[in-house]
């Protein structure tokens, strides 16, 4: 009577349903366990609010001593039972095994896979096996974890876990984007290990995709130098991108490199696009990956190469304006002449991205590229947009006339700063001025010296450059002015205010070494 009366106690649970066989194999107590699991062995099946089993919480903690006390418990049930238990999953959709890789406890995990090494053929409710968890985690100690998972039986059966991923990756998905001993353990795994190198997720990409993606050399030369007879590198995913247009995407000239040295026909692997890898790096404005191909001849075929659109590497670099691309590329003599489909070459692009009429400042990425292709006397086309262009008269539209007007009021605030600060600076001089009562009174004190006399004439022209952008600035504002001059006097205007900075930040450097002299040289080379 007292012993049934002690298991019906037994059986309470917490406010949040746990039993007392859950709370104890939380906390590791393994005689508390081995007596309650003699005492009420169904409590081993029992879940709390959360759906955790007693062995969710044991593996949690890495409690081996009751995980095996549990598992026995279980073991001496009807094996239906014991496999509903085992594969069960909490309200995150986790078995036990789950939960011992997501915590790191190898010891758990090896027990587990030696009772039930099934057990790592379950996935989550996303979708989500074991093996793929443990390779998602950048440690070594995964290595062990990985290797009990795809340990063989001990009947000598391979081991029958799952790989699945989110979106169709695998866990060699996952492994190629963190450490070389996890892909390496991965590809142990015969014969399943190798074949992983060719599976793709959802958008076609393989493990060495993803490799190149992260920046993984070490496992780019594993999957490429160990497994070269799967030819991995000629595999696409669903846009056509081979793992070169990856490598040139992300900017990889290392990836790319030794990519090449395993495939010498590299320039003809075309996207879906009929873009080559470096049509790619410089529509991404990879300065790094277009620099290398400038600067070595065996990429040559490439600098003149069109896509689908009849584009080559210049006519994107015009079109998106990034002039230091345009600048590289027209250093290695680049044909300026071949015309896309719509007949254009890469100056009519230049000059389609200008506005006619328009001010723009003489840094705007567009009008540098364009200035590049005319120094270089980049011709236009006869059907191209400099055509249409001859009888074109300007148009500016809202969003142009108002970005035009900030960029002068900006300006003549800039020039009439400077003009202020260098008339202030005339007068209230470094070093001060000799008082009445002394000889040469008013004059200035240090004014014998060669330093205050280039301080004196930095000073002036800034202020007399200030000055006439002002000038400039305030005449093309003017309804007289006509249109086309305007822009003149706008680009004269931003000379002169670029001009007057530098030398007021002349004039201020003089002025410091003028007062601080050479007893205190440190602070005014710092300075």
């Amino acid at each position: 009577m007292a012993r049934r009366r002690g298991t019906t106690r037994l059986l309470g649970v917490t406010s949040n349903g746990s039993t007392a066989l859950r709370v104890v194999a939380s906390h590791g107590h393994i005689e508390l366990a081995a007596l309650i699991c003699q005492r009420a062995p169904s409590l081993v099946a029992t879940r709390n609010r959360c759906l955790d089993t007693p062995l969710h919480c044991a593996a949690r903690t890495g409690h081996r001593e009751v995980a095996a006390c549990l598992l026995r418990t279980l073991q001496a049930a009807v094996m239906e039972h014991v496999e509903v238990t085992l594969q069960a999953k909490n309200k995150t959709g986790a078995t036990a095994l789950h939960e011992a890789v997501r915590h790191r406890r190898f010891e758990v995990v090896d027990l587990l896979m030696e009772a039930a090494p099934w057990l790592a053929s379950v996935t989550t409710e996303g979708g989500v096996s074991a093996l793929y968890m443990a390779a998602t985690v950048d440690s070594l100690r995964m290595v062990t974890i990985i290797e009990a998972l795809l340990r063989p039986s001990q009947i000598g059966e391979p081991s029958l876990a799952s790989v699945a991923g989110p979106e169709g990756r695998t866990a060699l998905h996952v492994a190629a984007t963190g450490i070389k001993e996890i892909a390496e353990a991965i590809l142990r795994w015969e014969p399943e290990g190798p074949e992983l190198l060719t599976r793709v997720d959802s958008s076609g990409k393989t493990p060495l995709h993803f490799a190149i993606i992260y920046g993984m050399l070490d496992i780019v030369r594993l999957f490429l130098d160990g497994y070269a007879s799967l030819d991995l590198a000629s595999i696409s995913d669903k846009e056509g991108s081979y793992p070169l247009h990856a490598a040139a995407m992300f900017g990889r000239t290392r990836i790319i490199d030794e990519r090449v040295k395993k495939c010498p026909n590299y320039y003809e692997l075309v996207d879906d696009k009929g873009r080559t890898f470096l049509h790619i790096a410089v529509e991404h404005d990879r300065e790094m990956v277009v620099r290398h191909i400038c600067q070595n001849d065996m990429f040559a075929m490439l600098l003149n190469s069109t896509d689908s659109d009849g584009n080559t590497p210049l006519h994107l670099a015009v079109k998106y304006g990034y002039p230091r691309i345009v600048y590289l590329l027209l250093g290695t003599g680049v044909d300026t002449c071949i015309t896309n489909n719509d007949g254009h070459t890469a100056r009519d692009l230049a000059c389609c991205a200008l506005a006619p009429g328009q001010f723009y400042y003489f840094l705007y990425p567009h009008f540098l590229v364009y200035k590049c292709l005319k120094h270089v006397r980049a011709p236009y086309s006869l059907e191209g947009v400099h055509a249409l262009n001859l009888d074109r008269k300007p148009v500016v539209d809202d969003d142009a006339s108002k970005q035009q007007d900030n960029m002068r009021k900006n300006g003549t605030i800039a020039s009439v700063l400077i003009a202020s600060v260098a008339f202030a600076a005339a007068f209230t001089v470094p070093g001060g001025i000799i008082t009445d009562d002394h000889a040469r009174a008013g004059t200035a004190v240090l004014a014998r010296r060669f330093t205050f006399r280039v301080f004196v004439v930095t000073d002036a022209m800034a202020f007399l450059c200030s000055i006439v952008a002002t000038c400039y600035l305030i005449h093309g504002t003017a309804r007289e002015t006509p249109r086309d001059q305007r822009l003149i006097y706008y680009l004269l205007a931003a000379g002169l205010v670029s001009w007057g900075a530098q030398f007021l930040i002349g004039a201020f450097a003089l002025g410091f070494h003028l007062v601080l002299g050479t007893a205190n040289r440190g602070l005014m080379i710092f300075v």
